[in-house]
């Protein structure tokens, strides 16, 4: 629940502000019955991230009404549409006149301002407020839970999705693993359980390829559950599972992982390499904590700042990329929070990042020659380059947490 000051705060907007939101029925608290202050739930909190991100689109309050209820006028939206345009086309007079006369009065014309993505940006200023916020309004649009996922944290683009989608795919399809990682770093963490030979049951979401998987059902005699919700990775897997007679062992499942279909306490590992981000660190430890049983364990790697000062062109990416990301400390501070012991706080190994890019380049080199550039493997190329150079600045995050008993 949340107060006047605490959503003042968190969304940077004048009491008076909020106050008229009530009033023309945008949000609608309810009342404390000791106090008679007004209280927000996460809802209306969600509800107010959305509205604030469409009016930094240029919607109106109506419009933004519209949004958040479906209903949106195809004219209305034209129409909105010729405004803008008119005012970029103004803006890039003014802008085209001004370079003009610095030229004539300087020498030489002003340095040219990066080209840049805007809705790539306001996608991520979206899901850096609230990802809950930014799914639900996807959703109102008629996007599909996991195609409303893949624009939030892949593609942030709904004009085009379905096309970078596609040649997303194409590259993730044909790595080994669709993460950093290795079979050494998976079983150097599993080591570190101290109750290891008592596991029975292991869930592992977001599979991908089941190389994780294959690795945890070497070094433990558990059966073990995989999810993702991208058929062909599970397809892969399967054949896999055939191949080296672990179907018994190892049972792929199509699910989401903001909604998972198991009862609570069924598991006593969950375990889950670098996909956390997709529906929020924090979010995911509150989440999948009920499905483990007391003193049950998570193991979860997830993006990290190393330094307090990184370079800017590494941080203009990751800003798109995982507005989220912080450091190792301030992940470990939120998982004891959650409810959690730190058994084990430690960094994925630099080779694994420079093996998992070297396979992404060779699989990008095979796909540009067969069907050309495109801009996902643009996308890809500029992520590998930017970890060559300022890999140093950033990484994985590998936890391994505890369920405390009374948790």
């Amino acid at each position: 629940m949340y107060h006047v000051s605490d959503i003042t705060r968190r969304l940077g907007i004048a009491r008076s502000t909020l106050l008229y939101y009530q009033r023309i029925g945008l949000v609608s608290p309810a009342r404390d019955d000791q106090n008679g202050y007004r209280i927000y739930s996460e809802s209306d909190l969600e509800r107010l991230v959305t509205i604030r991100c469409l009016q930094r689109a240029g919607f109106s309050l109506t419009q933004c009404q519209d949004c958040l209820e479906g209903k949106m006028d195809a004219a209305m939206l034209r129409e909105q549409l010729l405004v803008i345009e008119r005012e970029i086309l103004h803006l890039k007079t003014a802008e085209s006149m001004l370079r003009a006369l610095c030229q004539r009065t300087e020498g030489k014309a002003p340095p040219q301002a990066p080209g840049a993505d805007p809705l790539r940006h306001w996608h991520a200023a979206f899901e850096k407020q609230s990802p809950q916020a930014h799914l639900k309004w996807l959703q109102a649009l008629g996007f599909s839970e996991k195609t409303a996922t893949q624009i939030r944290c892949v593609s942030r683009n709904m004009e085009n999705h379905e096309v970078y989608m596609e040649d997303f795919f194409k590259v993730f399809e044909t790595m080994k693993r669709q993460g950093p990682g290795s079979w050494q770093t998976t079983m150097d963490a599993f080591r570190k359980i101290e109750n290891r030979s008592a596991i029975r049951n292991i869930l592992e979401i977001g599979c991908g390829k089941g190389e994780t998987a294959l690795t945890l059902a070497e070094v433990s005699e558990a059966r073990i559950t995989t999810v993702d919700n991208h058929e062909p990775f599970l397809d892969a897997l399967k054949t896999k599972l055939t191949e080296k007679n672990l179907s018994h062992r190892i049972q792929p499942l199509a699910a989401s992982m903001l909604n998972l279909p198991f009862e609570d306490r069924s598991f006593d590992l969950i375990w889950c390499e670098g996909a956390a981000y997709i529906m929020g660190f924090e979010k995911a430890l509150a989440t999948w904590k009920k499905f483990l049983i007391p003193d049950g364990h998570l193991f979860i790697s997830d993006p990290v700042w190393l330094t307090n000062t990184p370079s800017a062109p590494c941080k203009e990416l990751w800003d798109v990329e995982y507005p989220d990301m912080c450091s190792i400390e301030d992940r470990c501070r939120q998982a004891e929070k959650a409810g959690y012991l730190v058994v084990d706080a430690s960094l994925l190994p630099r080779q694994d990042w420079q093996d998992f890019y070297d396979d992404m380049e060779r699989t990008l080199l095979g796909l540009k020659n067969s069907i050309g550039e495109r801009p996902a493997f643009q996308d890809m190329k500029e992520e590998i380059s930017m970890n060559r150079q300022y890999g140093d600045e950033y990484g994985y995050a590998c936890l391994l947490l505890q369920k405390r008993a009374l948790a």
